[in-house]
């Protein structure tokens, strides 16, 4: 998505931990293997790297929906981990994500979503999942609302001058 990557330095510029959290049932249908997931991830977390924003950690559930596992998303498995292994107060947390399975994930730990992308993937036939989440649209839309959602979410100010420079 055209902007992404200046978002993602954006949002690393908060010193917040950043951390990857996805379903990959590709895997578990034996579309893609352990090995190249593993690759694609080391790809994208250099070059990230390179754009000076790093993530903390990646996450990611194998298993295909008939599996009914508690790491997939909207489960709470592997958010609860990665809050466990960083020390992360989900109600005090934002997850960025582009589906009704992000969203319910996030409400399921009290973690507050945003929906984010021109296009939202809905798993069931209801959009009422959309009604008051918080949405950006585009990249550059993506720290300005993300910041909004953690400064009401969090009483003490995030890097306060680190969000006036950025919101300016």
């Amino acid at each position: 998505m055209d902007g992404i990557r200046d978002a993602l330095r954006e949002l690393a510029s908060l010193g917040l931990p950043m951390i990857l959290i996805s379903n990959q049932s590709a895997v578990g249908r034996g579309l893609l293997r352990d090995v190249d997931l593993e690759d694609i991830t080391q790809r994208m977390w250099k070059a990230l790297e390179l754009d000076g924003a790093q993530l903390s950690a990646a996450y990611f559930c194998p298993h295909r929906p008939d599996e009914k596992c508690n790491c997939r998303k909207p489960q709470p498995g592997l958010l609860k981990q990665a809050a466990a292994d960083f020390g992360i107060d989900l109600a005090r947390s934002v997850l960025i994500g582009d589906s009704d399975a992000d969203v319910k994930g996030a409400q399921a730990v009290g973690c507050h979503p945003v929906l984010f992308g021109p296009g939202h993937t809905a798993c069931s036939d209801s959009l009422q999942w959309m009604k008051e989440v918080p949405m950006a649209h585009t990249a550059k839309d993506l720290f300005h609302v993300t910041v909004a959602i953690l400064q009401k979410a969090n009483p003490a100010p995030l890097s306060a001058d680190i969000v006036s420079h950025r919101i300016s």
